[in-house]
């Protein structure tokens, strides 16, 4: 598992996200197609989802 610190796309609030597996980690993106996505996460600040990137 690994965790990551991010800004979140919305309103740019710091979060740290964490997710399975040994993919690498390539940014933040309010919509990536499921084949790149590592993960989806709602920000705790404003509520919105968010994905998590995969190199």
């Amino acid at each position: 598992m690994a965790t990551v610190v991010v800004a979140c796309p919305h309103c740019g609030q710091h979060v740290e996200p964490s997710y399975e597996g040994d993919a690498d980690f390539d940014g933040v993106r309010q919509g990536v197609k499921p084949e790149y996505r590592l993960t989806r996460e709602t920000c705790p600040v404003c509520s919105n989802p968010y994905d998590l990137r995969r190199a």
